[in-house]
């Protein structure tokens, strides 16, 4: 039996129609599948956020989610913080990553299980520094544990999770640099 979705995550037909961006469908190229996870995130009422994400392949749906910070710094903890939300699809990219190579490779696996941590710092004056100091934010760090219950030989489950570790995009994002940019639209129209 299927379990309906929280009502903090909710399966739409599509992306709201994007405003400044394109939304190119996924390219296959000699060198690999070409893709982009496109999202659209707007505030809705104090700190909730409200988005939509789908990745721009064709058999992949569009979903709409909520996001809240803790009371400490001014949300309601009504729905996971974007941080949760960045750690868990770390894990759970990872997770598809172990699947499919111990699948591919015929391993006798019974159960995979990742717990992982990120670890932050936070530096907003006045909730989680002191006045005075600058908005800063800083990632500290990615400790993962793999727990795996198989009689595989450990050179070959260790072989799976290098090859995983490789493979999870969202690993790579967040232990590799990665080019970024950030345009500012205002009024609709892009600003100098």
């Amino acid at each position: 039996m299927t379990q309906a979705l929280p009502s903090i995550v909710t399966k739409v037909d599509s992306l709201p129609q994007m405003e400044a961006m394109s939304t190119p469908p996924a390219e296959k190229t000699p060198q690999g599948l070409n893709l982009e996870v496109h999202v659209s995130a707007e505030t809705v009422s104090g700190g909730l956020k409200r988005g939509t994400v789908k990745p721009n392949i064709p058999t992949f749906g569009a979903f709409e989610l909520f996001s809240d910070e803790g009371t400490m710094i001014g949300g309601t903890d009504s729905a996971p913080a974007p941080l949760s939300y960045l750690a868990a699809g770390v894990a759970f990219c990872f997770l598809t990553h172990l699947k499919g190579y111990a699948e591919s490779q015929n391993l006798a696996i019974d159960s995979i299980k990742v717990e992982q941590k990120m670890k932050f710092q936070s530096r907003i004056p006045g909730v989680t520094a002191e006045m005075g100091n600058q908005m800063e934010g800083h990632s500290n760090g990615l400790e993962t544990h793999v727990l795996i219950t198989s009689n595989e030989a450990p050179a070959a489950l260790q072989k799976m999770i290098d090859v995983a570790h490789k493979a999870c995009m969202a690993a790579q994002t967040v232990v590799t640099p990665v080019p970024a940019t950030t345009t500012l639209y205002i009024n609709g129209q892009e600003s100098s």
